[in-house]
């Protein structure tokens, strides 16, 4: 073994592999090191006897193929995260596209619509306590003109419109979102702490709505 290890860095040591040793190979030497010591792992494990294998190694050949499982791991990578977001994307506009259809559905008065809420939160149902909430939010700024709900619309597009005509609804308006897209999409449990802080933030946005327009 110790034969081999002398090769490999005599090999290192030629003028041709000069740049191997310069300050950016430093990154080199080590996968060097790290290739030489995998290579002795696997000659042990078999018992190989590694007299004069060096001199017949390949440096630009190794160096190489881990270049090539670097490029791979990295494209990979970027792969995987670009389906994570298209996934994301896709089912964040497919929640959007449910709520605002529950809405148009909708044939409660929004006094209901805000009992079944308060009942959910009774229950502990999180999830259909804040979806009830949004709805309440979605059909009392439609009924204050402070958005034009459309069919086509998102959570991102009400909130724009929402913003643009009553800029300080901005965080409690983006709460409610945020909190519906973490317990139906994200599929999220929430804190006591963190919901009685939503339920603040949603009375309080909702009280000054009703000032709109007047």
């Amino acid at each position: 073994m110790t034969e081999f290890g002398s090769a490999m860095q005599e090999a290192l040591n030629s003028p041709r592999y000069f740049y191997l040793t310069g300050g950016f190979d430093g990154f080199g030497e080590l996968i060097m090191d790290i290739v030489i010591r995998i290579l002795e792992a696997i000659f042990n494990l078999f018992d190989i006897q590694a007299t004069g294998i060096g001199d017949g190694v390949n440096i630009d050949v190794i160096s190489g193929i881990f270049v090539a499982i670097a490029i791979f791991i990295v494209i990979a990578t970027i792969i995987f995260i670009a389906h994570i977001i298209y996934k994301r994307r896709r089912n964040s506009q497919k929640y959007s596209a449910e709520i605002f259809e529950d809405y148009r559905n909708n044939r409660l008065s929004f006094d209901e619509i805000m009992a079944l809420a308060k009942k959910h939160d009774e229950d502990k149902n999180l999830k259909e306590a804040v979806r009830y909430r949004y709805i309440g939010l979605i059909m009392f700024f439609s009924a204050r003109e402070i958005v034009n709900v459309t069919d086509s619309m998102t959570g991102n597009q009400f909130e724009r419109e929402a913003v643009k005509n009553m800029p300080s609804v901005q965080s409690g308006v983006r709460d409610t979102i945020n909190m519906y897209y973490n317990l139906f999409f994200g599929h999220k449990s929430v804190s006591q702490e963190a919901y009685e802080k939503h339920l603040e933030s949603y009375n309080a946005v909702m009280k000054e709505a009703q000032s709109y327009g007047k």
